[in-house]
């Protein structure tokens, strides 16, 4: 039969397209295509440690990863492995950073700007409740998740620069949860810290991430092992790293904090079996450490975590190594891992976003150290740092964008506490012995902030309980950096007095002081010095008792000036840092005083620990210079770390001299939010004062109290510092012979 050109033409391409079939078959079977593989690694908490040993043993296997998708700590993980962390790295940054501080919002104390840590000096509980717009608001979770933004920042500093997730060393995807709607979110661009800090937030302990215009929570509640997202990436293969739900113990489901774990866990491992069901167990591999009684929040057993999840991969190692690569082909895929992530390096522009209440010339110090410069990364997290101690912030966090010019685009997103200005706290005091002295009360305190563009504030606290007491202060800086401020104040109290003949309590007094002044002040590297004058009435009166006291109204008049120098990293169990406070009170007659003298006291305490033990010594010291100071002003001595063993406040006198030296252990570090430690602890103290002496109304003599003497006493206590505040359980001994059970909460 005779063929048409066209046929020839069909039969000869044919031929050739068959041709080209048998050579392509015959390379596939010489050099098969390596499939792409996908990593996935689920959520987990603490649990996800494990990870990185799965990492260690896949890297030793030599198998290459195309596409890493996380949730949660697995996108902490997979995110800092994408941009080009090895395994060995990620194991020194997660086993070595203290999780503890990492979850504590607040930087350390002896940062805070001076303001904030005299308000410290009365503790409340760690809670406030924000006023806004006249309607009550709460905070959006028990941590912010200030220090675990500013880790991961440092964490994937070498790839900062990457806008696009595909250009990472490895694609990477995080998934959360889109909290106004229950979807999944998938993150595939934008800075790669707030898609892990959006993918980490777990509901109820980290506040939600707000980005985009959108409310971003922890992603195990939809897709905790998001095998399908690593599938639309086009991977061949899944080795999926499945930590399981780490359900709670029964013993720790009887708390609200244990329920609550317990209930997102269920809903994760739901999500998780729907998940598991996508595995093709033909190409895919599925790794499960047995991570045992290891919890979410056992971040203190991290090499164990690891060490499980190295062991789960070897186990899987049949399985893995089908995926291997020669060493040459291996060393090539390693060196691609780290091709276009860059840190930042130099700063072009500085941008401050975010703000809505605070005067943006508060950042100018971080925008001048900056803009136009190398990149200082330890000085712009201290001053971010810094400025984040004001307590104004939920968050503060920074992140680049290249620029034209080869420079980068430095925004820092202040982001102002949703629940603020105005802010409620709470607090608990009490004082109890067996010597027959009990002092409580509840507190309530109120703070305004930022009422006008140089950040003044008003402030009030108010205490209930058989010492009442009223204060209120509007602070008013002269500058944004509050290099000096002044401060009208009104000082309301009632304070139980009790005089004492030799060991025996004679008499209780009611002595009612107002106070209405003015301060100039300063702040200077820590230091606040103030001065100013204030008018103020006494009245006293009996309440039980022998009248040893002269009664009724007294004018006080004068000037007052106090000077405090704080390091210390906490007001109620201090482990380091030194606090000096000098005041000088002095009521005089040429302002109207019915009395004329001079108070000087002065108070030093500093603390060093080594490991889990600390000393510290507490000094102070006061006079009036010769001058009979009525005895309500007069220096106290005895109770609780003040000579202890005796009742509290027995000794009074114009001058006074102590010294106390404290030891204590911690025996249990609480994470946050909860508290800070419990202790155990022992204390040696003695005290110098002179004549206790008034003078008696009736006859116009003077009464001796006590003669000029010296006291020795001793303590053995157990203290705790949690959310509710300071607490203490101690015995006193003194050098005489008597002891005393205390009972505190609030500082000794």
């Amino acid at each position: 039969m005779r063929r048409t050109p066209f046929a020839l033409f069909a039969a000869v391409l044919a031929a050739l397209s068959l041709a080209a079939s048998w050579i392509s078959t015959a390379a596939d079977l010489a050099h098969p295509r390596h499939p792409r593989i996908g990593l996935v690694l689920s959520g987990g908490g603490a649990r996800g440690s494990a990870h990185i040993g799965v990492l260690k043993v896949l890297e030793e296997l030599r198998i290459p990863i195309h596409v890493v998708v996380g949730t949660s700590m697995g996108s902490l993980v997979g995110g800092s492995y994408a941009a080009g962390l090895s395994p060995e790295v990620l194991e020194q940054r997660v086993t070595q950073v203290d999780w503890n501080t990492l979850f504590n919002d607040d930087p350390p104390r002896k940062d805070w700007p001076a303001r904030r840590k005299q308000a410290s000096e009365t503790p409340t509980f760690d809670f406030t409740v924000g006023v806004r717009d006249g309607q009550l608001k709460l905070p959006k979770g028990a941590i912010s998740g200030q220090q675990v933004q500013l880790f991961f920042n440092d964490l994937v500093k070498g790839a900062e620069t990457v806008q696009s997730f595909n250009d990472l060393p490895i694609p990477f995807r995080a998934v959360a949860t889109n909290l106004e709607n229950g979807e999944m979110a998938v993150f595939d661009h934008g800075p790669l810290p707030v898609a892990m800090r959006a993918s980490m937030s777990v509901p109820g302990l980290f506040a939600p991430m707000e980005w985009d215009d959108h409310i971003y929570v922890d992603g195990g509640l939809v897709r905790n092992l998001p095998i399908d997202v690593a599938r639309h990436m086009g991977v061949d293969v899944i080795i999926a790293v499945n930590l399981g739900s780490g359900y709670l113990p029964r013993d720790q489901l009887g708390n609200i904090l244990g329920v609550t774990g317990q209930m997102i866990a269920i809903l994760t491992e739901q999500n998780v079996q729907t998940s598991l069901k996508q595995i093709d167990p033909k190409r895919d591999v599925l790794i499960v450490p047995d991570l045992g009684d290891i919890t979410s929040s056992d971040f203190a057993r991290a090499p164990e975590a690891i060490a499980t999840g190295v062991a789960a991969a070897r186990k899987a190692a049949p399985q893995l190594v089908r995926y291997s690569l020669s060493e040459t082909e291996y060393a090539t895929w390693q060196r691609g891992r780290f091709g276009p992530g860059h840190p930042a390096q130099q700063v072009g522009e500085v941008q401050i976003a975010g703000l809505e209440r605070v005067n943006p010339g508060v950042f100018d110090t971080l925008v001048e150290a900056q803009k136009g410069k190398p990149l200082d990364r330890l000085r712009l997290e201290e001053d971010i740092q810094n400025a984040y101690g004001h307590g104004d912030y939920e968050r503060i966090s920074y992140h680049f964008q290249p620029r034209s010019d080869g420079s980068d685009l430095l925004i820092v997103n202040a982001v102002e506490k949703a629940w603020g200005p105005g802010y409620l706290g709470f607090g608990l005091g009490l004082l109890a012995d067996n010597k027959g002295d009990s002092r409580f009360g509840l507190r309530a305190t109120y703070d305004q902030t930022w009422i006008n563009p140089l950040g003044a504030e008003f402030g009030a606290e108010l205490t209930l309980g058989n010492a009442p007491s009223l204060h209120t202060e509007f602070y008013q800086p002269l500058s944004l950096d509050r290099a000096a401020f002044v401060a009208p104040y009104l000082d309301y109290g009632l304070s139980p007095d009790s005089v004492f003949l030799d060991d025996q309590r004679v008499a209780r007094y009611n002595v009612i002081r107002g106070r209405l002044g003015v301060d100039l002040g300063t702040t200077r590297r820590g230091t606040e010095l103030r001065i100013g004058p204030y008018y103020g009435q006494t009245n006293v009166s009996l309440d039980t008792g022998s009248p040893e006291l002269p009664v009724g109204r007294v004018t006080d008049t004068g000037v007052r000036a106090r000077a405090i120098y704080d390091t210390l990293d906490s007001a109620a169990v201090p482990r380091s840092g030194t606090r000096v406070l000098l005041e000088v009170l002095n009521p005089l007659e040429a302002l109207g005083a019915d009395v004329q003298y001079t108070r000087a006291f002065l108070s030093a305490t500093t603390a060093y620990s080594f490991g889990p033990n600390t000393l510290a010594l507490k000094l102070k010291g006061g006079s009036s210079f010769g001058e009979q100071m009525p005895y309500y002003d007069q220096f106290p001595l005895g109770g609780f770390l003040n000579l202890s063993g005796y009742a509290n406040e027995q000794f009074r006198g114009n001058d006074m001299a102590f010294a106390g030296l404290a030891y204590y252990r911690q025996i249990a570090a609480l994470p946050p939010p909860i508290g800070r430690g419990l202790y155990l602890g022992a204390s040696l103290e003695a005290g110098w004062l002179s004549e206790g002496v008034i003078r008696n109304p009736a006859t116009g003599q003077n009464v001796i109290l006590s003669p000029e003497q010296n006291g020795y006493g001793g303590s053995v206590f157990f203290g705790s510092d949690t959310w509710i505040g300071p607490a203490f359980l101690g015995l006193g001994l003194s050098g005489s012979g008597e002891s005393a059970i205390y009972v505190l909460i609030g500082r000794p």
